[in-house]
């Protein structure tokens, strides 16, 4: 750190004579800039910093970095990182005389400004180019001006031929030890990432002319998802949404949303990430998994990539101290020798899923294959051989990565209104998630019945002692908590498209299994304000009344339809025995969906304790005190000595009826009346009876 808090001043650097010789003092005043607190250097002085040191970088035949060693040199874009990290005063980095020096030393693919006679740029892999692309990565996230720089610089272009392991004469170069390819490949994901943003001109050019396609396959192919490799993973995801979102899509659209079969190659190795990270917390790379994953179609031809599981090997392949990914590595390695597709074969058969070859304990180019190489392969399977069928594989992953977010931030019985951690945002975490389920239900029937069969299956609980469905812990109940919610409406709605999905958008059939308490607001926002008509279901044939009509009419249809309840409201539903032996139907409560007598809850005060009543009490007054605070809302009664009508506030007036004894058991007023009108008829049927015995004469 800085021995002190002084302002640095340019001129302590600029006033260094020689300093290609004089190296400690020009490390003491890089160091002391890289150390300086953030008020130590006024923007001017930035700028003068800035355009010092770069000027030693310079493309001169007496610029100090062509002599300094390594650490200097690694010292003075060290300094320029931590200058450029404010966006005021490091403009200068932006201009013409300066942007191109930075390009020059990151190592990037791109034409340089330099003279090749007098130095070349460092290897892409060391210290001096991952720093100089750290310059740039941080450029390109303070300045949208450098982000427009950059890509009318051939950024995309010498980003695509970087991550494709190639210079810019189109040649493989020498990569580095582990470490610094998995940093260097962080840092081209970032930079691929910034510069395809809101560009369909740089997408195109990335995916069609550099291959970035089977580049992304071969390094979602290399690197497992273990914590070194998280950050590049992450960014090299992001990338690939960046691709699917921006490209120049040509073709007719596909179901309302834009599709080119290029990117159908993405979809095995992001599927494989995601089963093979070993968390399930709602977080990258995960998160950047799912997002991938929400922009892939379930088209038929990738629908067996979409229930495919990756199997894995077997111990006597594993090393003898296997990883927590080492069965996932062997086997996308035995994918990765699968021979990679010409730009003809791959729009072609549209579900190649193999990426290029893999180098000899490096990550090599995957270009070697082209779009216009003319290599063919047509007859590749669409899903290795070493990956199994499981349509229940994916939904089921998704509802555990649902579920541990429940059981992390709301364990039951929190509701998702109550209190998050400080910076969690559910509705940037849950929705994508949850759309993901959603596209998976309306795209896939296996899927879809899965998920319908595991949140709503027909031995469910529907007893009113198992309590409301909203109340029970459990995925259904987080689910229909989040629909009912109200203060993240992503969460809510992408919940409530789920639910309308998996019911394959059957307003009645929604209503019937989760009850039109819960599927209103949904219903609502659909335009459907009322409750649906009755649910019809089929009878099956071996139904007693069906097999008085078949008997009856031998060539009329076998199936015996259940008529509508003249109550809208009332959907019946056959489960279990009444399928299969004719019994009774169990009738549930239309807004519960629970089982059991409607017309016994009438009877619901009688069975209250004293208790359960003053709590029922109590939290109607709750609900009076939040009427009483929306503004929409107030009540006036009798006149002030002006004549004007006085708010009175409604627990007051409540708790005044109750002390008064206004208040009545509605049911018990309802017994008392229905009492009151039969002695009423008893009476007027009395007087009629009399008066018949006067007009006949009897007695």
């Amino acid at each position: 750190m800085a021995s002190s808090s002084r302002p640095l001043m340019a001129s302590d650097y600029v006033s260094i004579e020689r300093r290609e010789e004089k190296l400690d003092a020009v490390r003491k005043e890089l160091n002391l800039v890289i150390n300086a607190l953030p008020t130590q250097v006024h923007p001017t002085e930035r700028e003068l910093y800035l355009d010092a040191i770069l000027d030693d970088l310079d493309d001169r035949e007496d610029a100090p970095w062509t002599v300094w060693p390594q650490d200097v040199y690694v010292l003075a874009l060290t300094a320029i990182k931590a200058l450029g990290r404010n966006p005021v005063g490091s403009e200068t980095l932006l201009t013409s005389e300066h942007f191109p020096i930075l390009l020059h030393h990151s190592s990037l693919p791109c034409p340089s400004v330099f003279s090749a006679s007098r130095r070349p740029p460092p290897l892409p892999t060391s210290a001096p180019a991952r720093e100089a692309l750290k310059v740039l990565a941080n450029l390109l996230v303070l300045h949208a001006e450098a982000r427009n720089l950059f890509a009318s610089s051939g950024g995309a272009k010498a980003v695509g031929r970087a991550l494709a392991g190639k210079n810019a004469d189109n040649e493989d170069i020498t990569l580095g030890n582990e470490d610094e390819n998995t940093e260097r490949l962080f840092l081209l994901g970032r930079l691929g990432f910034l510069v395809t943003l809101e560009r369909p001109r740089a997408v195109g050019v990335m995916v069609d002319t550099e291959d970035v396609v089977d580049s992304l396959v071969n390094f979602f192919t290399s690197l497992s998802p273990t914590t070194p490799h998280h950050a590049a993973l992450s960014e090299l995801l992001k990338l690939s949404n960046n691709l699917i979102r921006f490209y120049p899509y040509s073709g007719p659209l596909l179901d309302t949303e834009q599709w080119d079969e290029c990117f159908n190659l993405l979809l095995y190795p992001t599927i494989c990430q995601f089963y093979a990270i070993p968390f399930i917390d709602i977080s990258p790379p995960l998160s950047h998994a799912i997002h991938v994953l929400l922009a892939i179609p379930f088209t038929s031809r990738l629908l067996p990539t979409w229930h495919s599981v990756p199997i894995p090997s077997s111990p006597s392949q594993s090393p003898a101290t296997p990883s927590p990914t080492s069965s996932m590595k062997t086997f996308l390695n035995k994918l990765s020798n699968m021979s990679s597709p010409s730009a003809i074969g791959r729009r072609a058969s549209g579900d190649a899923l193999s990426p290029p070859r893999q180098g000899q304990g490096k990550t090599e180019s995957p270009s070697s294959s082209r779009r216009g190489s003319g290599s063919s392969s047509t007859s590749r399977p669409a899903v290795p051989v070493t990956s199994s069928h499981d349509p229940s594989a994916l939904p089921a992953r998704l509802i555990r990565i649902f579920d541990h977010f429940f059981d992390t931030y709301l364990p039951w019985p929190r509701k998702p209104d109550d209190p998050l951690p400080q910076g969690l945002a559910m509705d940037e975490l849950l929705p994508p998630l949850l759309l993901l389920l959603t596209r998976a239900a309306a795209g896939s029937e296996p899927i879809r019945l899965y998920l319908k069969e595991t949140l709503l299956p027909s031995s469910i609980d529907r007893s009113p002692a198992a309590g409301a469905l909203e109340s029970r812990k459990g995925t259904l109940g987080n689910i229909l908590r989040l629909m009912g919610c109200a203060g993240h409406t992503q969460s809510r709605n992408t919940a409530g498209e789920l639910m309308w999905a998996i019911c394959k958008g059957d307003a009645a059939d929604l209503c019937v299994e989760i009850g039109y308490g819960n599927a209103a607001g949904l219903l609502f926002q659909k335009g459907l304000s009322g409750p649906p008509p009755a649910k019809v279901e089929e009878l099956p044939t071996d139904h007693s009344e069906a097999t008085t009509t078949t008997n009856m009419n031998p060539s009329a249809t076998t199936i015996n339809v259940q008529p509508a309840s003249p109550i809208a409201s009332r959907h019946p539903r056959i489960d279990g025995p009444s399928a299969l032996g004719g019994e009774p139907q169990a009738m549930r409560n239309p807004v519960t969906s629970l089982r059991g007598d409607i017309g016994n809850a009438a009877d619901g005060l009688d069975s209250m304790t004293q208790e359960e009543k003053e709590r029922e009490a109590e939290r109607l007054f709750v609900l009076f005190e939040r009427m009483e605070k929306n503004p929409v809302i107030s009540m006036k009664s009798g006149a002030d000595g002006e004549g004007e009508g006085k708010k009175i506030s409604i627990k007051d007036l409540m708790r005044d009826k109750l002390a008064k004894g206004e208040l009545e058991d509605e049911n018990g007023y309802d017994r008392r009346h229905e009492a009151e009108e039969d002695e009423r008829d008893e009476e007027e049927a009395l007087r009629d009876l009399e008066a018949y015995k006067r007009r006949t004469g009897r007695k």
